[in-house]
């Protein structure tokens, strides 16, 4: 009955997908459910109409294609009968023959429509082959679902191709495999195979777990167990070999995407935190629990481990979770299938805290070890709708995939620390989602999920369950050893105890007589037994009594245990009592506490050292000693990564007490190297000199002995009363409030500061249950505290300096979610005006609004997206702003009229909340004091996509969705209209000054708005005619345009108007110059310009390029290598990265020009080590596009340039991952040409590494399983799934398959003549269309799909037609010869201009443009070996000059380097250029037998270019040989002995391939698919209809 059923299901849901397709419901009449062959259809199909009389004549095919693919569905089409008898459809074939006649009707009305649909049927072949095979077996229940799978694919099918003839979208897949290039088709074709491989598995692993094999015809018992042996080997190996199977890329992407939140990073961080703690047998008590043991055995779903406020939950959650790890060892198969999954919720981390993020996060973990469950994932996640809230991740996610009977052999353990500390809303779903694994329930079986939950006692009250719990509690008794352990190790470390130790081994020296007993063993039992007692079992007690006495001495020992608090809160009040004692001002340390408590991040020591300043405006010099001791208790200090002499020698306590860092280093504090620079000039005659102390005695009128002085005492006269706050608040910027503001060294200032343990934090928030003490913060008032500080902090000017920036960090980010904690009923006037006045110099006056937007550290900072995300994103915060400035017409006595007007229409329009910031901003981008305004070298991209998208909101604070998910590295002014720009201009009130006039225009350029940027760069020199930037402008608009000329002169002039101040641009602008004169041919003033540029400023990055290509053409390896090897060792700023890694992070190509270099000089280390710190550079950050390019083009150099296969592999193999789950838009432009170039190389690395390992007797298995993937257009398995449809595209990999099939496997023709079907019918339709701007494209793929084929004669004959118009070059260059005498110039005279090889102009060929035939695609393929530049991209910086420069490069990529591979490149062989082309309307049109067709469209191109290292042109070389392996790489005789001797620079091709000799034309070879036509008929080469019309019907 569950098999009925589930074919049922199946039937009703593919029925649905056909009427939403057709919008027709699928209703069968009685005639069609009696129809029983396929001739009965064809009878129905005319009687039915007059229209359809004699169609089985009129329509012998169209009969012929139904008979063919519809009869077995009357044979096993009466599946599921009984199942689908009441249905409104009937059974499988009378769905399927209705389904048909509403096809056969739809075509009657189109032209042309029954001959695609005959070519569709055709195309049905295989599911027809494949039930006919069906038809010949035993008919069982797994075969039954598989024979319904197909059916159903049937009807969807046939729906589809319905559809596609009533809307008239037929005609573009004529003559081609509709089934691979109609997207919905293809998405049948993969739910199909999901389905197969889906039932395939549950059988494999059913057969596996049985362990049975069933063998029929045994003749003996001895042969019958052998066969059993192999089978169940055979399904052991299937099962494991399908656990390996690689995830697709667009399923690994997706997961990553929706699964792999920020808490998946920390919760890692906190399991590695914890586990560095652990004491060697913490936990081995819980391991003897009987309750544990049956949890970890599966026999209890849910174990509930309770523990008190620092009894080490924690780590006994990690002792667990490594536990588990150990014993479900992901290599071990027997526990294979068991993951492991961990999350530790934390009441002070909001990401922590959320319950979606949690089950993602756990979801996220099992997916990084099970493969089918990322699967899965994948399938969930492909919908939002699926995860958007807890309770559907929890069910979409877990349940249905562990309640599955196909998933029986998975499980997970879920390890869920501190759900005490989430709010008690999440702490109830997540427990009534556990609540579930108790029991069978109404969806089916228990699913497969043991969790533990590890928190306090409390949680039992949140736990509604209808049974009463079993669990363990974290006592005293029982946790005893472990605490004893912790002890011992830290008594270890007690000065005490260590200066004990000492004596005691000063004491073994003396005579054993005298010896005295060795104390130091005495203490430690002592203590040990004393600290044990008191904690019982609460590790944080211990560890705060014992951090209370690391540094006594034994007599103050002896005081604090005589009485020590007798409890956690006790201790913890201990702490905070103690240390209020300790302070004379409590007030700062109560502010550090609020601050800590309700900060939204974890807050820098700089950031806390500012704000408790600024009460007294003094620096807290002694502040990091008080974190280091008194507050170690309290306190954790994260120091970043540093270097130990960048401003402090000072040696640090890393000791657990105190700081906690990655290294878990220890030394000891000194002091503050920042306090002694102050205090000291030099420590040998400074400090000590009596002569120095009687100066500052006399200069202060006094002999040093006067102490009647009751002035006010002033020890450091250098330091500025106020710290230089109130200087830096008025805009000044004062170099000794500069060095005292910063009273710390950088590593210091930037060191994370977090509560040691969440009870301290606790402690202070829950007031209502204890006595108060005097470090008690006010809860009510803290928001609101913290509120105004962060104004306060944002009214000092930290904008002003680069390195003072991160102090505002917090507040520009925060400052509104604290205020909209604040309730404005709760607080009195004062306090509110102080808010709205807040506000209003926020929102409104100029120094705010630039403070603001002045915050953000550089370009890349992520505040830009916070910003965006906060304001436009969603309305939230603006409501709330726009709140409390209505609170102002209370205050209108405080406020004047226009303010007040302001604030009422704020409150009411969003619009207008945001004018003053559009007003500010615009003013920002287009006002300078002059053209060396430092400020020029911003040129506000950011400020001005921000106005975009503040005057795109409505009065309500909404946006339009396209812009509400925007992120700034989708920057892009294409997308924003030139007059929009304009509109936004005017907000700057410029009455036309040449800045406005610049900075507009400079913005337009970016937009690729050359005509408005041209007439105000034009603008600008009529009113100041030297000003330099508008020149640079006009150069570039010139040089992208082609007027080179006038480009040089410009930028020249340019370069010379540079104030003096700005010489160091001349790394920016001089750049543009050499490029420009490289493509004039001017390469020796190319080379010295660049190298002008390069001097001027070396850490530009357009001057590394321009060099470096420059260095690369003259060959001169060695100063290639010196150039990159001081960029490697030269750091950029203060950033830590350098040179050399910035540069190629912003995305600069020299990948070739490096490998070139690399290979001449000895492989050095370096270079390989900055591209992999470039690529982590990048992967870091948000640019997806950038992501991919590193990746594959690195991975690229590892093939080319340092056969690393391995590394090669593995790194296209991350783009392609990247590329799917890139945005949408991403996938539009660029998609292609990465999927093109790196799944190519991958395809071409599988086959070599695939026919290697086949020749050495190893297992090709592993690439021919990837080759497969690749040639494939649907969701495909092992091949071993014999039940798989695989269909196959037009990519280069598809044919490398098929080779490898007819070559190596030996397989059926029928079976790899497959994977050349669709490439070869899209190449045929490029031939016979009315465009001629893809001949020659069409035609040079064509042939190398023959050649790959084996078809040498066809491929011959087309590459004969290819290679005529060399012929006539050559042969119009010998009579230029002859007439001239020899004078040399024959080739440059034989064509309409003469140049070098290198300017050959790669986009006058003729696969310019593109037809409906996705020929775009091929063509790419195409120059996929000789073509190294990726799509235009944005290198970044400087003023997105790389990206313009380099677009000009890329756009003459072809001229800049037609050989990437080439060893070496030189400038001096001349040899023609491209002949001229006939435009498509000049193009002469033949009549042969009667139709008129066009003449081939046929040039000299990049398909005659030897693709070695050579400088031979095409009008010298004696032969020219193309790789049948390869994808059209070519070779002349010189370079293809090369290639056989592995002599290559560059792996552009293998000595195991085969070549074509394709020059010299041989006699008579293309008159065998074409024929030539005199000039009386027009001219030209017409290939013959015949010949085309009989290779496609072979194909189709």
């Amino acid at each position: 009955m569950d098999d009925q059923r589930d074919m049922r299901a199946m039937w009703d849901s593919a029925v649905a997908a056909y009427e939403k397709e057709t919008e027709r419901k699928l209703v069968t009449s009685f005639a069609v459910r009696e129809i029983t062959t396929v001739d009965g259809l064809v009878d129905l199909i005319e009687h039915q109409s007059s229209d359809f009389s004699g169609f089985r004549s009129r329509h012998a095919k169209l009969a012929s294609r139904l008979q063919n693919c519809l009869k077995p569905v009357t044979v096993l089409g009466g599946i599921a009968k009984d199942a689908l008898s009441t249905s409104p459809y009937g059974p499988a074939s009378s769905a399927i023959f209705g389904a048909v006649i509403h096809l056969v009707q739809a075509a009657h009305k189109v032209t042309e429509a029954f001959d695609w649909v005959e070519e569709a049927l055709g195309q049905l072949q295989d599911f027809t082959d494949r039930l006919n095979l069906y038809r010949q077996n035993t008919m069982d229940a797994t075969l039954a679902k598989k024979v319904t799978a197909i059916l159903t694919c049937l009807l969807k099918v046939i729906g589809r191709c319905e559809t596609l003839i009533t809307r008239g979208r037929f005609k573009q897949y004529l003559h081609v495999v509709f089934l691979v290039k109609d997207e919905k088709t293809k998405k049948i074709l993969d739910e199909l195979n999901e389905s197969l491989e889906k039932e395939q598995r549950y059988v494999v692993a059913a057969s596996y777990a049985s362990q049975k094999t069933t063998e029929a015809g045994v003749k003996t018992m001895t042969e019958t167990a052998t066969e059993t042996k192999k089978g169940v080997e055979s399904a052991y190996h299937l099962l494991e070999d399908l656990r390996a199977r690689e995830i697709t890329k667009d399923e690994d992407t997706l997961v990553q995407r929706s699964l792999e939140l920020p808490a998946a990073d920390r919760t890692l961080e906190l399991y590695e935190e914890f586990r560095s703690k652990l004491v060697k047998g913490t936990g081995n008590w819980l391991h003897k629990e009987p309750l544990f043991t049956a949890w970890t055995e599966q026999k209890v779903p849910i174990l509930w481990v309770f523990g008190g406020p620092g009894s080490g939950k924690s780590h006994l959650s990690t002792w667990t979770i490594q536990h588990l790890l150990r014993l479900y060892d992901e290599n071990h198969v027997e526990t294979s299938g068991v993951s492991i999954a961990y999350f530790y919720i934390r009441e002070n981390e909001q990401q922590l805290r959320e319950p979606n993020a949690v089950l993602k996060t756990l979801a996220w973990q099992i997916a990084e070890r099970d493969p089918i469950f990322k699967k899965h994932a994948a399938n969930v996640c492909s919908s939002k709708r699926n995860i958007i809230n807890v309770e559907q991740t929890w069910i979409n996610l877990f349940v249905a995939f562990y309640q599955s009977i196909a998933n029986a052999d998975r499980s997970a353990i879920l390890v869920v620390d501190g759900l005490d500390e989430a709010p008690r809303a999440v702490r109830c779903t997540l427990l009534g989602l556990f609540k579930g694994l108790l029991s069978d329930s109404a969806g089916g079986p228990r699913p497969h999920i043991q969790v533990a939950v590890i928190g306090r006692i409390t949680l039992k009250g949140d736990m509604d369950f209808e049974r009463e719990e079993k669990f363990i509690e974290v006592s005293r008794e029982k946790n005893h050893e472990d605490l004893d352990r912790y002890i011992e190790d830290r008594l270890s470390t007690l000065n005490i105890i260590k200066r004990l130790g000492e004596l005691d081994k000063l004491e073994a020296r003396k005579p054993l007589k005298k010896q005295a007993k060795p104390q130091a063993p005495v203490a430690r039992r002592k203590l040990k037994d004393k600290i044990s007692s008191y904690a019982d079992g609460v590790f944080l007690w211990a560890k705060l009594l014992l951090d209370q006495i690391h540094e006594k001495d034994y007599r103050e020992i002896e005081k604090i245990l005589s009485r020590p608090p007798s409890s956690l809160e006790s201790m913890v009040k201990h702490v905070y009592q103690r240390l209020s004692t300790e302070e004379d001002d409590v007030e700062p340390i109560k502010c550090l506490l609020t601050w800590t408590a309700y900060a939204q991040r974890p807050l820098l020591f700089g950031e806390i050292e500012l704000i408790l300043s600024l009460p007294s405006r003094a620096p807290n010099l002694l502040l990091w000693d008080k974190f280091q001791g008194k507050l170690a208790s309290i306190f954790e200090l994260t120091i970043p990564e540093h270097d130990m002499d960048d401003g402090s020698n000072q040696d640090v306590d890393l000791s657990e007490n105190s700081v906690r860092d990655g290294n878990e280093s220890e030394t000891t504090d000194e002091g503050n190297d920042k306090l002694s620079e102050t205090m000291t000039a030099d420590d040998d005659d400074y400090v000590n000199s009596d002569e120095n102390e009687h100066e500052y005695a006399s200069e202060n009128g006094s002999d040093g002995d006067d102490q009647s002085d009751t002035s006010d005492f002033k020890l450091l006269d250098d330091l500025e009363m106020d710290r230089g706050l109130d200087a830096l608040a008025a805009g000044e910027i004062s170099s000794v409030a500069g060095e005292h503001l910063h009273a710390y060294a950088d590593w210091q200032s930037k060191t994370r500061v977090t509560y040691s343990h969440l009870q301290f934090r606790e402690f202070l928030m829950n007031r209502k249950h204890r006595d108060p003490i005097d470090l008690d913060i006010d809860t009510e008032r803290s928001q609101l505290g913290i509120t105004l500080t962060c104004f306060e902090l944002l009214q000092f000017g930290f904008d002003a300096q680069q390195n003072s920036k991160y102090l505002i960090d917090y507040p520009c980010r925060y400052f509104v979610r604290h205020l909209e904690q604040i309730d404005p009923q709760g607080i009195d006037e004062e306090d509110r005006y102080k808010i709205v006045r807040g506000i209003y110099w926020l929102f409104h006056e100029d120094r705010g609004v630039r403070t603001y937007f002045n915050a953000p550290l550089d370009s890349e900072s992520d505040m830009w997206d916070e910003y965006w995300t906060t304001w436009l994103a969603s309305s939230t915060h603006t409501i709330s702003i726009r709140a409390w400035l209505a609170y102002a017409d209370d205050m209108s006595h405080r406020f004047d009229s226009n303010t007040l007007l302001w604030m009422a229409a704020a409150s009411r329009d969003t619009r207008e909340l945001f004018r003053p910031w559009v007003q500010t901003l615009a003013q920002v981008w287009l006002t300078k004091s002059g053209f060396d305004d430092d400020a020029y070298m911003d040129k506000s991209e950011r400020l001005v996509w921000l106005m975009h998208g503040f005057t795109s909101v409505d009065e309500a604070g909404n946006i339009e969705p396209t812009l509400q998910d925007f992120t700034f590295y989708q920057l892009d002014f294409t997308k924003v209209p030139a007059a929009r720009l304009r509109e936004l201009a005017d907000y700057a009130n410029d009455d036309g000054s040449p800045h406005w006039h610049t900075g507009l225009a400079w913005i337009c350029m970016e937009g690729f708005y050359y005509d408005e940027a041209t007439f105000h760069f034009k603008a600008a020199l009529a009113i100041e005619p030297d000003a330099w930037l508008p020149k640079e402008g006009l150069a570039r608009i010139y040089g992208d345009q082609e007027n080179y000329s006038d480009a040089i002169r410009l930028m020249e002039e340019a370069y010379s108007s540079l104030p003096e101040k700005f010489d160091f641009l001349g790394g920016f602008l001089l750049p543009y110059i050499a490029e420009w004169k490289r493509i004039i041919g001017d390469d020796e003033g190319a080379y010295e310009t660049a190298q002008q540029g390069y001097r001027a400023e070396p850490s530009s990055h357009l001057a590394q390029d321009r060099y470096l290509r420059a260095l690369d053409q003259r060959c001169d390896s060695s100063s290639f290598i010196q150039v990159l090897n001081y960029m490697h060792e030269d750091n950029w700023s203060d950033t830590g990265k350098s040179l050399f890694v910035r540069f190629l992070s912003y995305g600069y190509d020299v990948f070739a020009e490096t490998g070139r270099a690399y290979r001449a000089e000895g492989r050095p280390r370096f270079v390989i080590e900055a591209m992999e710190q470039s690529m982590s550079v990048i992967l870091a950050s948000k640019d997806p596009y950038m992501k991919i390019w590193i990746q594959g083009e690195f991975g690229t150099f590892q093939y080319q340039y340092n056969d690393n296969l391995d590394a090669a592999m593995k790194l296209w193999e991350q783009a392609l991952k990247t590329l799917a789950g890139a945005p949408a838009t991403l996938q539009k432009e660029n998609g292609k040409w990465f999927r093109d170039r790196y799944g190519n190389l991958l395809a071409r690395l599988c086959f070599d590494a695939a026919v290697s390992a086949r020749k050495d007797g190893t297992n090709p298995w592993p690439y021919t399983k990837r080759l497969k993937q690749l040639a494939t257009v649907t969701s495909t398995t092992d091949e071993d799934f014999a039940d798989f449809f695989d269909f196959f595209g037009p990519g280069y990999a598809s044919m490398l398959w098929g080779c490898w099939l007819s070559t190596y496997e030996r397989a059926e023709e029928s079976i790899w003549r497959k994977t050349f079907k669709v490439r070869i019918l899209d190449e045929l339709n490029t031939l016979d269309d009315e465009d001629p701007s893809n001949d020659m494209a069409g035609l040079h793929s064509l042939a190398i799909t023959l050649l790959h084929l084996g078809d040498d004669e066809a491929a011959g004959a087309i590459l004969a037609i290819l290679f005529m118009p060399l012929k006539v070059v050559r042969a119009t260059a010998a009579e230029n010869t002859k007439d001239d005498d020899g004078d040399g110039n024959d080739l440059e005279q034989a064509s309409t201009n003469g140049g070098a090889k290198e300017g050959v102009d790669v986009h006058t060929r003729d696969d310019e443009g593109s037809n409906e035939h996705d020929w775009e695609e091929i063509k790419a393929e195409d120059r996929e070996s000789g073509t190294n530049s990726p799509p235009p991209y944005i290198a970044k910086n400087d003023s997105t000059a790389a990206h313009d420069l380099l677009s000009g490069v890329q756009g003459q990529e072809g001229a800049h380097e037609p050989n990437p591979s080439s060893d070496t490149t030189t400038s001096e062989s001349i040899h023609p250029t491209p002949l001229v082309r006939r435009p498509a309307d000049h193009i002469s049109a033949v009549t042969i037998n009667g139709t008129t067709r066009l003449a081939l469209s046929l040039d000299i191109a990049w398909i005659h270019e030897c693709n070695g290292p050579c400088n031979t042109s095409y009008g010298d070389y004696t032969s020219l040989h193309i790789c049948k392996i390869c994808l059209g790489t070519k070779f002349c005789g010189a370079c293809l002995q090369l290639v056989k001797e592995e002599k290559l620079v560059c792996r552009d091709c293998s000595p195991q391939h085969s070549w074509y000799q394709a020059w010299p034309i041989p006699e008579g070879k293309a008159e065998l698919v074409a024929e030539e036509k005199k000039e009386e008929e027009g001219g030209g080469w017409v290939i013959r209809k015949e010949w085309l019309d009989r290779l496609r019907a072979e194909w189709l």
